[in-house]
């Protein structure tokens, strides 16, 4: 199951304090030791999805804690069994939870340069983002393939981008939102888009 929440320009600058109380020790040291409100707020968005996924996906309602696996990759560390990813942008944040291995990226759509497409996209992608109507929307869905397909495999940015082909990403999703691409490499799923009244009122 994908969630995603894309209101955050809709929340208050104190929303991240109010929901301290709802995340896990590790979540809120991380949240507190943030500088900028945005920043605090999609890292509780997106915790606060994960929690609201596990309580509908698997009936677990508590704050859950994360280990870490060889490459970096969080895993819940009392639930192996549940396999999930979080990603967050500038206005919108996703989880993805599932029994199998999943990854999910999420990414506003913004001005790339040609320097930066060259070293990311393949020979074949860069002649597309060049002849492309629109080519800050055909890069940003091309990195969020690929950057969704290396956190399922957990293998990370330790791969060259330029080298992985989109096209050939196995099992992948795409979602396109007013201002973002959001992609998720795993078995087929359906989207759960929650509102502000869903956030502000989760754990009432």
């Amino acid at each position: 199951m994908l969630y995603i929440f894309d209101e955050i320009d809709k929340l208050g600058n104190d929303f991240a304090e109010g929901m301290i109380s709802l995340l896990s020790g590790e979540r809120s040291a991380k949240v507190k030791n943030l500088k900028l409100p945005l920043n605090k707020k999609t890292s509780v968005i997106a915790y606060l999805l994960l929690r609201r996924a596990l309580l509908e996906v698997y009936g677990i309602d508590e704050a859950v804690e994360f280990g870490y696996a060889e490459k970096g990759k969080p895993v819940l560390k009392d639930y192996p069994h549940i396999y999930f990813n979080l990603s967050h942008t500038k206005n919108a944040a996703a989880c993805v939870v599932s029994d199998v291995e999943v990854g999910v990226d999420v990414q506003q759509i913004v001005p790339v340069s040609e320097a930066v497409a060259k070293r990311v996209l393949t020979d074949e992608e860069y002649s597309g983002f060049k002849s492309s109507h629109v080519p800050d929307e055909y890069f940003c869905k091309l990195w969020t393939i690929k950057e969704s397909y290396l956190k399922q495999t957990g293998k990370g940015l330790t791969t060259e981008l330029r080298n992985l082909s989109a096209a050939n990403v196995p099992s992948k999703m795409i979602y396109r939102g007013r201002d973002y691409f959001c992609c998720v490499c795993g078995p087929d799923m359906q989207i759960k888009h929650l509102r502000r009244n869903d956030i502000e009122q989760q754990h009432n």
